[in-house]
């Protein structure tokens, strides 16, 4: 009789799991069906939303993490900047800005756009870096924060 409970637990445990894993189920198509070698081409279809869905899926779920999916966002240049300081002003966790971080290093090494002499998004950066909770990773923000800086 002492299964029974114990049977119950795992049930909900799995219930749990199972319906967790459903949150991802468009990311996780776009990133694993198909070739590694085209996963990037295939990114590219999507729209900007989307993209960004499918490089936090693959930068905060998988492991190791997916960086290069910052590439497709990065590429958009200026016509994503808006939508990505929505992005860093809505989600104040050091997650997010990390990863906000990691697209603006690329559009910087692919000179998609120039993001140090984008004064706002800059002031942005350097007050979110600044106040970031996780000293660990505000070291690494700060690392990636003065790369795109040019230092």
């Amino acid at each position: 009789m002492r299964l029974r409970p114990i049977i119950g637990a795992l049930w909900c445990i799995c219930g749990i799991t199972l319906s967790g894993c459903g949150n991802y189920r468009f990311e996780r198509h776009v990133v694993f069906d198909g070739p590694a070698a085209t996963r990037i081409d295939r990114v590219r279809q999507y729209s900007l939303e989307d993209q960004y869905k499918i490089f936090r899926y693959g930068n905060d779920v998988v492991e190791p993490p997916l960086l290069g999916l910052a590439k497709p966002i990065a590429e958009r240049g200026a016509a994503a900047i808006p939508f990505l300081m929505r992005q860093l002003n809505a989600e104040q966790d050091d997650t997010t800005l990390r990863d906000l971080l990691l697209v603006f290093q690329e559009m910087k090494a692919s000179e998609s756009y120039d993001v140090k002499a984008d004064v706002v998004l800059m002031d942005t950066l350097d007050k979110r870096v600044a106040a970031m909770k996780d000293k660990e990773w505000q070291i690494v923000c700060s690392k990636m924060l003065l790369s795109i800086k040019g230092g």
